[in-house]
């Protein structure tokens, strides 16, 4: 192993691991895939080999949809958890992949790449439906509150 190439597994793992959730569990068998595909990179290639003289045809795949409760394709994506339990006073809880927030947006901007809408839609869920738990909207309000925010806007509304 040359320190060049574990420097560069390191560097790897670690940008990965800031910008994606991993369990300490995947972190080492993360690291050798890493570090196995950076030392096939670095040995030279095979010569290519010689074409297939018979091309296999295209096949078209249908897309794969989840059956409802009637066992028809519903072309909705089935909850990670029920939509139900998905809201506690703690947290708001990621219908797509089960992880709980605070706030959902910025998980659903950063690690699904939807706006709220797209996955209100995916889900079929109400616009009324929190995005935010409901102890850290109340954090949030008492703050506000506390600093004064929004004393200046009543005042002026008054004269």
């Amino acid at each position: 192993m040359s320190s060049d190439m574990v420097q560069k597994t390191a560097q790897i793992v670690e940008a990965f691991v800031r910008n994606n959730s991993i369990t300490a569990r995947e972190i080492p068998q993360f690291i050798k895939e890493v570090h196995a595909s950076l030392t096939g990179l670095s040995q030279p290639a095979d010569p290519p080999l010689a074409a297939p003289s018979v091309v296999a045809p295209k096949v078209e795949l249908a897309p794969v949809l989840v059956a409802n409760e009637v066992g028809q394709p519903s072309g909705k994506p089935t909850p990670a958890v029920a939509i139900a339990d998905s809201i506690s006073d703690a947290f708001v809880t990621c219908l797509i992949c089960g992880k709980p927030c605070k706030t959902l947006k910025g998980h659903l901007t950063r690690s699904h790449h939807l706006e709220l809408d797209e996955y209100r839609a995916m889900f079929d869920l109400p616009t009324s439906y929190p995005v935010v738990s409901p102890d850290y909207s109340a954090k949030r309000r008492k703050l506000a509150i506390d600093s004064g925010l929004g004393d200046k806007l009543h005042k002026a509304r008054k004269k």
